[in-house]
C-alpha cells in the first residue's frame, strides 16, 4: 500500500497514503506530488511547522477526531488548525474546553485592555498654544493617573464630593438648626392660621419650617455648588468631544444635580419663611424636598476618579458581566415571592388580623426571603408559621446564588487584570531596555564615541545651530573639493597632495567627533587646499611644452 514521507521542520514522519484521503477537503487530505510543498530531490512534502504539535495532526487522520494537550496554548492550536484546514467542530467534547479557555481569556484580554488603557485626546482642530491647554486641563480632570497633579485633584475632588453629601445629613438634626421661634410661639402660630399646608402632628415639617439652617453650612453649600458647576463647565470646553459629552451618564448626571442645587439655592434666598407655610406654597415645598434629597447623589461623583482604583472597575466590570444571570435570579426571587404571597394569603385565611390581601403577603414575602424581617407582619396560625420557615429557606437559597456568581467572575477579572499589569510591566521595562542612550553615539565606521550632552537642547536634540554647521561643512567638503578635483587630469603631485590633504583633513574631523565641528577651521582648511591646487595647476600646464 502506497505511504507518503512527511518532514515537519526537520522531522521525518510517515503514513499511508489512504489515511490522509479520509478527509479529503483538508490541507493534507488534498495535497498531491504537483504541490508547492513537495521535493522532488528528496521525494518527501516539506512543512515549515511544530513537529510536536503534527503528532495531533495526524493522529486526527487516524483516529477521526481531535484531542488537544493541555499543556500547550489555544493559540497554537488555532493557528496549527487553521493551516492544516481541519474544522473546529472536529475537536473531541473532551478537549474542547482547552480552545474554548483560549477564547475566552483573548475575549475577556481584549475587554481588559479597551477598559484599562489610556485613550489620547483626540484633537479636532490644529495643536495651537489654547488646544494644547485644553488638552492638558482635560487629562488633569478626566484621568487621576495621567499625572501627579491629576492625582491631587482626584484626592481633592474626593473629599469635596464626601463633604458635600455630609452637610444634607447634618441639615436635619434639630441641634444644629438655627430656631426662629419658642414652642409655645410655634403652638399659638399654627392654632391661630389653620390655612396652612404643614401637619401640626408631624415634628419633621415642623422643624422645617421654623428652623434654619447655619449661615456657615449654607455658605460651605454655596461654594461647593460653585465649584461643581465650574468643573461641569469645564470638562465641557476642554472635552474633546461635544455630541459624546452628554452619551456620559456622568455628565448628565452632572446636569441634573447643577439645576436641582441652583433651584434649592434660589428657592432660599428670595422666598420668605413665614410664606412658604401658606397652604399656596404647599408644590414649592414639595419641589424644595425633592432638591434637597437629590443632593444625596453627590456621592455618584466618585465614580469620576474611581479609574485610579483598578480593582474597584474590576467589580464594577464583574457585576457587568452577570447581568443577564442577575437578571434571571430576580425574575426567580419575584416568582417565587409571588408564590409565598398566595401560600400565606390562604394559609392565614382563618387569621382576622393577619394578611388581609395578597398584595400585604407579598411584601411579607419579599422581607421574608431577604432576611429582612421587619416584624410589622407575620403569621399566626400553625399553617402559616410552615409556610413562613419554607419561604425564609428559599429566600437564602435564592440570594445566595447570585453572590456566588458576581463572586466567580470578580475573581476571574482580577486575577487576569493582574496578569495583564505584569504583562505592561515588563513591557515597558522591554521598551526602556532598548531606547538608546544619549551619553554615546555612532560614528559613521560604527564607532561608539562619548557625545557632548552641552550640545542638547530641552528636547535632548542637538542645537539648530550645530546642525547647520554640520551642514555646511558637508556641503563644502562635497562641493568644492569633488569640482577641484574633477578639474585634474593624471597622477599628478597636485592630485597627489589633494588627496593627502583631503584624508587629513578626514582624520581631524574624526578625532574632534562628528557632532561637534569647527566650521571656521573647515573652511581654512578647504581654502588652503584650493590654493595649492591653483598654484600646481600652472606648473603641470606647462611640462608638456618643456
Amino acid at each position: 500500500m502506497a505511504s507518503v514521507h512527511i518532514n515537519v521542520g526537520g522531522t521525518l514522519f510517515q503514513t499511508k497514503l489512504s489515511t490522509l484521503h479520509r478527509f479529503p477537503e483538508t490541507l493534507l487530505g488534498s495535497i498531491t506530488t504537483t504541490s508547492e510543498f513537495y521535493n522532488e530531490e528528496h521525494k518527501y512534502f516539506y512543512f515549515d511547522r511544530n513537529p510536536e504539535l503534527f503528532n495531533t495532526v495526524l493522529d486526527y487522520y487516524r483516529n477521526g477526531v481531535i484531542h488537544l494537550p493541555t499543556h500547550l496554548c489555544g493559540w497554537l492550536w488555532k493557528s496549527e488548525l487553521e493551516f492544516w484546514r481541519i474544522p473546529l467542530t472536529n475537536i473531541s467534547e473532551c478537549c474542547f474546553q482547552t480552545y474554548i479557555k483560549y477564547e475566552d481569556k483573548e475575549a475577556t484580554a481584549a475587554k481588559l485592555r479597551e477598559i484599562f488603557a489610556t485613550k489620547p485626546l483626540t484633537m479636532t482642530h490644529l495643536l495651537t498654544p489654547i488646544n494644547k491647554i485644553r488638552h492638558k486641563v482635560w487629562m488633569l480632570i478626566d484621568e487621576p493617573t495621567s499625572s501627579t497633579y491629576a492625582r491631587v485633584f482626584s484626592i481633592i475632588y474626593l473629599i469635596i464630593v464626601i463633604v458635600s453629601a455630609t452637610i444634607p445629613c447634618l441639615e436635619t438634626h434639630p441641634n444644629l438648626r438655627i430656631h426662629l421661634y419658642n414652642d409655645t410661639t410655634i403652638y399659638w402660630f399654627f392654632l391661630v392660621t389653620p390655612d396652612t399646608w404643614v401637619n401640626t402632628d408631624n415634628p419633621k415639617e415642623i422643624m422645617f419650617t421654623t428652623t434654619l439652617e447655619p449661615s456657615w453650612m449654607f455658605e460651605l453649600n454655596v461654594c461647593i455648588i460653585i465649584f461643581f458647576t465650574l468643573e461641569s463647565l469645564v470638562r465641557f470646553i476642554t472635552c474633546p468631544s461635544k455630541c459624546r459629552f452628554f452619551l456620559e451618564w456622568l455628565n448628565i448626571l452632572d446636569t441634573f444635580l447643577n439645576i436641582t442645587m441652583w433651584s434649592r439655592f434660589m428657592v432660599d434666598m428670595f422666598v420668605n419663611v413665614d410664606a412658604v407655610l401658606e397652604k399656596k406654597f404647599e408644590s414649592l415645598m414639595y419641589f424644595y424636598s425633592f432638591c434637597s434629597a437629590a443632593s444625596v447623589l453627590r456621592l455618584l461623583k466618585f465614580f469620576r476618579v474611581a479609574k485610579q482604583y483598578n480593582s474597584l472597575r474590576v467589580l464594577f466590570l464583574a457585576v457587568k458581566a452577570s447581568v443577564k444571570e442577575l437578571g434571571l435570579l430576580l425574575l426567580t426571587f419575584l416568582i417565587v415571592a409571588w408564590v409565598f404571597s398566595n401560600l400565606i394569603y390562604y394559609a392565614e385565611i382563618k387569621e382576622p388580623d393577619t394578611f388581609p390581601n395578597m398584595l400585604d403577603g407579598l411584601w411579607w414575602a419579599v422581607v421574608t426571603m431577604t432576611t429582612v424581617g421587619y416584624g410589622d407582619m407575620y403569621p399566626t396560625g400553625a399553617l402559616g408559621r410552615i409556610v413562613g420557615a419554607m419561604c425564609a429557606m428559599c429566600g437564602l437559597l435564592v440570594i445566595a446564588m447570585p453572590i456566588a456568581v458576581i463572586a466567580g467572575n470578580f475573581d476571574d477579572l482580577y486575577k487576569k487584570n493582574n496578569e495583564r499589569e505584569s504583562y505592561n510591566e515588563i513591557q515597558k521595562e522591554k521598551e526602556t531596555e532598548r531606547k538608546p542612550s544619549i551619553n554615546f553615539i555612532t560614528s559613521k565606521d560604527n564607532k561608539i564615541v562619548p557625545f557632548d550632552k552641552s550640545k542638547l537642547d530641552s528636547n535632548n536634540k542637538p542645537f539648530p545651530s550645530i546642525e547647520r554647521e554640520k551642514l555646511a561643512k558637508e556641503n563644502i567638503l562635497e562641493t568644492r573639493l569633488t569640482k577641484d578635483h574633477q578639474n585634474i587630469r593624471g597622477p599628478s603631485a597636485a592630485n597627489v597632495k589633494m588627496d593627502k590633504l583631503i584624508e587629513d583633513l578626514s582624520s581631524e574631523e574624526d578625532k574632534n567627533g562628528a557632532v561637534n565641528p569647527e566650521p571656521k577651521k573647515t573652511t581654512q582648511n578647504v581654502t588652503s587646499i584650493q590654493q595649492n591646487i591653483e598654484q600646481e595647476e600652472p606648473k603641470e600646464s606647462q611640462e608638456p611644452n618643456e
